[in-house]
C-alpha cells in the first residue's frame, strides 16, 4: 500500500477551497462535507496510485473529485498530492 502525503501547497489549496465554500459562498454544510469527503476519495490512491490520467511531459497525474482536480505524483511507495484546483482553472499554467 502506498503512503499519501500532501505538499504544503496542496494543504493551502484545501484550506482556500474550504474557506471559499464556507465564507464566500456562505455554505458551511457543503464546506464541511468537502473537507470530510476529499481525503476519502484521495485515499483510493493508496491502493491504485496510477489510476489517474498522466499529464503529458511530466511525472504528474490527476484525478477528479467532484469539481476539483487533484494533481499528484508517485515516487517509490509514496503518493504526493501536489495541488488541488477547480476544474475550470487552467492548472497547466500554474504547475
Amino acid at each position: 500500500m502506498y503512503r499519501i502525503e500532501y505538499s504544503e501547497r496542496a494543504i493551502i489549496d484545501l484550506n482556500d477551497i474550504y474557506n471559499y465554500i464556507y465564507y464566500d459562498l456562505v455554505n458551511p454544510i457543503v464546506a464541511i462535507r468537502f473537507r470530510k469527503q476529499i481525503p476519502k476519495s484521495i485515499s483510493n490512491l493508496q491502493i491504485f496510485p496510477y489510476m489517474g490520467k498522466k499529464i503529458s511531459n511530466s511525472n504528474l497525474r490527476y484525478i477528479y473529485f467532484k469539481n476539483y482536480l487533484v494533481i499528484y505524483s508517485v515516487k517509490n511507495q509514496n503518493v504526493e498530492i501536489q495541488r488541488i484546483f477547480h476544474k475550470r482553472q487552467n492548472f497547466k499554467n500554474v504547475i
